[in-house]
């Protein structure tokens, strides 16, 4: 039995798309694919042609394989509108290019991406100006099960009401009787000329603790429990390793190593020591949990934590990639008990250099762990009995505070954009109820561990590249002229300025905005859109340096127990250590790289999604009692239609309707990015700080209803107006 690996299908799939793609217009069959490539299962073959086509990549028509740039036919994600037509987008971001009439849909809903007929005729009249189409064939669902609530018509029939407010359907629910009125379900979706939906699993009242959560996870499709294969491969380790397990090792367990990690931490992946050389150089020790020797590249274990990709965090639990019996016990590094990690050795001058670098296989036992808020009350606010309460530790933390403060500026020397933006956790109560939102902030503890984990990712980039050892790095490219030239607009208004030429912008140049806002009103704002401005990060086989840290080399060492990438990364050093037969096991991996970057992007966008969807909605429903307050907060976007406000310490974003601004009437000015009242002059910009009244909040939208606080209601401004155009007409 063959086994199967990581990324394994990527390569094929390249290969039977060159082959497609060689053919131009005239198509293969599959018949003609597989004796082109003997030896290949037609299987195989068949399965990496319908990876290609649910990436709108190549498609099958009447039996015929063609890639689809080489065919007359469009290929996009369908977009619902109101009316039940459609638009076409080449890309989810990207603009519509065609039309789609609603009986020429042949069942697709909104996120199907399509195999579209150009007609060669525009819209009629009063529809889209868009070139026509209609549908051939849906290439891939995103809808095979959606979630949301329920809502009867007047004939007693039910609808869904999808979770995702943008989703624009009409799906009767059908043996839905006995689902309660404002429960959230999961269902099923029958393809058909009208598609249909079956209840699956009733997900319960989302007033329930705990319901939201599920919303969550089913809506972005993330897996919640392991396969018994799974736990049962994680239950074979035993709690604790053995001396055996070390044989071999750099046995570290004599050092001062320490964890420093949030309170309600429980999985303690990375552990920190340091020491000063007698130049006064400082030798900084990183030591990872070395999950690679437990999970074994293949193992059903293994394909699982590549399925998840990371793990996922809510206000009130975890999802993790690997189960708890490895991520909460064996690969976590508790104090007081042996644990065998993966350690990177930099020496650093007094500049901030890394003068050399060491990796080893070792076992540590950590010595003391540490929370954020306690490491940063010792070293800013020192008790005459810290001496006899920490020990060895005291100095230990004292020196690492010192080789912080040297990365930091040598970091920011370089021209690394520092976004400190303030946060709002949610505080629940015993009953996992929302009971306040809380500012989470970065204090000297938490620079700390993350001077020191970038100064690990770093050099094991380098050590990775300059060996040419195949792995994953983490890559943030630069910002695109557009997005440069946009956030030049936003930032003008403001007094901010991006000069020179916009196809070149080295991080310094933004970073320099950013400082100039810092202690200003605008800070957080400006931190923001310049933040919105960069491209995504993501993982890559290709070394291409990270754009806002300045760094020419990175990647992702440090979390092994959360991140694939950095499990990918700790098999490709380890391999350089071992040297010999595991190298040359190690090298092929090279064509598995580029699938499984992409799949481990996916899957860090999908949880991130989740985690700010979940945030959003305990932030909503916890203020929904309050409607009638009065609210500090601060203008994050204008738009012709209204504004958009920040409030203050809940970060939380809401609407201010134009509408609802009754005391004058107002004209957007789209360069200035500002509403300005034609009668009064009154202004209302980007940053500026407003005192809002919350009328309502919206579940459904997972969002906030806001009026500018003392504004007089619309029905005043009406009357006002009639009043005034009464006395044009007398004069």
């Amino acid at each position: 039995m063959s086994i199967v690996l990581p990324g394994a299908e990527g390569p094929l799939r390249e290969q039977v798309f060159t082959l497609v793609d060689q053919t131009g217009r005239k198509g293969l069959e599959l018949q003609e694919i597989a004796e082109r490539m003997e030896g290949v299962p037609a299987a195989e073959i068949e399965a990496a042609l319908r990876g290609l086509e649910t990436r709108g990549r190549a498609v099958e028509v009447e039996g015929l394989w063609y890639a689809a740039e080489n065919t007359p036919w469009a290929v996009g994600f369908v977009e619902l509108l109101e009316t039940g037509d459609a638009l076409l987008r080449p890309g989810l971001r990207e603009e519509p290019d065609h039309f789609i009439r609603d009986r020429s849909l042949k069942g697709a809903l909104s996120g199907d991406l399509v195999l579209a007929k150009r007609l060669g005729r525009k819209a009629k009249p009063g529809d889209w100006k868009l070139p026509e189409a209609h549908v051939l064939k849906i290439l891939s669902t995103r809808a095979e099960t959606l979630v949301g609530t329920l809502e009867a018509d007047e004939e007693g029939r039910r609808w869904l009401v999808p979770y995702d407010p943008k989703a624009s359907i009409e799906l009767e629910v059908r043996g839905a009787e006995d689902v309660q009125e404002n429960h959230y379900v999961v269902v099923r979706v029958e393809r058909g000329k009208r598609p249909v939906g079956h209840v699956i699993e009733d997900l319960g009242d989302p007033e329930t603790p705990g319901t939201d959560v599920l919303v969550v996870l089913r809506h972005y499709r993330i897996p919640d429990e392991f396969p018994p294969i799974v736990l049962q491969q994680a239950a074979i380790f035993p709690p604790d390793p053995q001396p055996r397990d070390w044989e071999g090792r750099e046995d570290l367990r004599g050092r001062v190593i320490i964890t420093i990690d949030g309170a309600s931490a429980r999985d303690f992946d990375d552990a920190v020591s340091i020491e000063r050389l007698s130049d006064g150089a400082f030798r900084l020790g990183v030591h990872i949990a070395d999950v690679a020797s437990y999970v074994k590249e293949g193992s059903d274990l293994d394909l699982e934590a590549y399925r998840r990709g990371t793990s996922v965090y809510y206000p009130d639990r975890a999802i993790p990639m690997l189960p708890e019996a490895l991520s909460n016990g064996l690969c976590s590094l508790r104090p007081a008990v042996p644990r065998l990690t993966v350690s990177a050795f930099l020496d650093i001058d007094r500049s901030g250099k890394v003068q050399s670098r060491r990796f080893a296989e070792t076992v540590i036992q950590s010595a003391r762990r540490m929370t954020y808020d306690e490491v940063r009350r010792i070293l800013e606010q020192p008790h005459a009995d810290d001496p006899a309460e920490y020990g060895d530790v005291l100095p230990v933390l004292r020196e690492m505070h010192l080789l912080m403060t040297i990365l930091h500026h040598a970091r920011m020397k370089r021209g690394s954009i520092d976004f400190d933006l303030p946060e709002g956790n949610v505080e629940l109560g015993t009953d996992g109820t929302v009971v306040g939102v809380i500012p989470a902030q970065r204090n000297v503890a938490h620079r700390i561990i993350e001077e020191f984990m970038l100064a690990a990712n770093e050099s094991v980039a380098v050590e990775l590249e300059t060996t040419q050892i195949p792995g994953l790095y983490r890559v943030h490219d630069p910002p695109t002229p557009d997005r440069l030239a946009e956030l030049r607009e936003v930032l003008r208004p403001l007094g901010l300025e991006i000069r020179g030429n916009l196809d070149v912008v080295h991080p310094t140049v933004l970073q320099a905005v950013v400082a100039q806002a810092q202690g200003t009103d605008a800070e957080a704002f400006v931190a923001s859109v310049v933040l919105r401005s960069m491209q995504r990060a993501l993982y890559s086989p290709e070394c291409r340096g990270h754009y806002a840290l300045a760094a020419r080399w990175y990647t992702h060492f440090t979390s092994p127990i959360r991140r694939y990438p950095d499990l990918v990364v700790h098999r490709a050093l380890k391999a350089l250590l071992c040297g010999g037969r595991e190298l040359e096991t190690w090298l092929p991996i090279a064509d598995r790289l580029p699938e499984m970057g992409e799949h481990t992007s996916t899957t860090e966008r999908r949880a991130e999604q989740s985690e700010r969807d979940l945030l959003q909605w305990k932030k909503v429903r916890f203020l929904a009692d309050r409607v009638g307050e009065r609210f500090p907060g601060r203008v994050t976007g204008v738009q012709p239609f209204g504004l958009f406000v920040q409030l203050d310490g809940y970060f939380v974003d809401g609407m201010v309707p134009i509408r609802t601004m009754a005391d004058d009437y107002y004209v957007y000015e789209a360069d200035a990015h500002r509403l300005v009242g034609q009668n009064s002059g009154r202004v209302f910009q980007l940053a500026e700080a407003v005192e809002v009244e919350l009328t309502g909040v919206s579940l459904r939208h997972r969002g906030l209803d806001l009026k500018i606080a003392g504004m007089p209601e619309p029905m005043a401004r009406e009357r006002r107006e009639e009043r005034t155009e009464r006395r044009e007409r007398r004069r």
